[in-house]
């Protein structure tokens, strides 16, 4: 089993979901922890880091190998979530297009 340190952006809540999502979609991912405050995330299980990494870039989330070592002792970390309407970053914002048939296309 593997024990993975990622270095990731995490500005707001939903940046923390959109990464906790992606990671859990690969199977032999074992527990996730996020650290919000050093911007990292912890990964324990038997999955490749670069595998990951292109997941979590796919998604728009900046990620970057700080480590790969064998876990020998893991303590499983609960993360809650708050899924009240707050702020999002800029990454996260949605993308709104507004098509005026006189005046084109205009994205906001």
């Amino acid at each position: 089993m593997k024990k993975i340190v990622l270095k990731v952006c995490i500005m707001c809540n939903k940046c923390k979901i959109c990464i906790m999502t992606t990671i859990a979609h690969f199977e032999g991912v074992v527990s996730i922890a996020l650290d919000a405050e050093k911007n990292t995330v912890t990964i324990v299980g038997n999955v490749d880091a670069t595998l990951i990494v292109k997941a979590l870039r796919k998604a728009r989330k900046t990620a970057d190998i700080v480590s790969v070592g064998e876990a020998s002792r893991y303590r499983p970390v609960t993360v809650e979530l708050c899924t009240t309407s707050q702020s999002h970053c800029s990454s996260c914002r949605p993308v709104m297009v507004v098509c005026e048939e006189t005046k084109g296309c205009s994205i906001l």
